[in-house]
């Protein structure tokens, strides 16, 4: 999550709200930014989660990514957040059953 958050603050925000070009630019940069840094955290969740939570991270990953690159940049980054948090959850759950031993 905070790679997530990261990510999108390093990104240039010159982006002109004249210029909708440059905003489809930079909104495909945000899109990115915000599926790669998702995907690492499902990498780390990966190994933690039960199977079909494995299955779901994945799927909802190429989705996020299918719809940065062919449909709303922004509705592919708050999936990647959405995504993330998702990830976070699984990695705290086995964290706090590790502390409870």
């Amino acid at each position: 999550m905070r790679a997530l958050v990261l990510a999108l603050a390093m990104l240039p925000l010159g982006a002109s709200a004249c210029d909708p070009d440059e905003m489809d630019r930079a909104m495909s940069e945000i899109c990115t930014a915000a599926t790669t840094a998702a995907a690492e955290v499902v990498q780390a969740a990966t190994s933690l989660a039960q199977a079909e939570e494995a299955a779901a991270m994945a799927a909802r990953l190429a989705h996020a990514r299918h719809i940065c690159i062919n449909g709303d940049p922004s509705l592919a980054a708050a999936e990647s957040v959405h995504l993330a948090r998702f990830a976070a959850r699984i990695e705290a759950r086995l964290t706090s059953k590790d502390s409870t031993r």
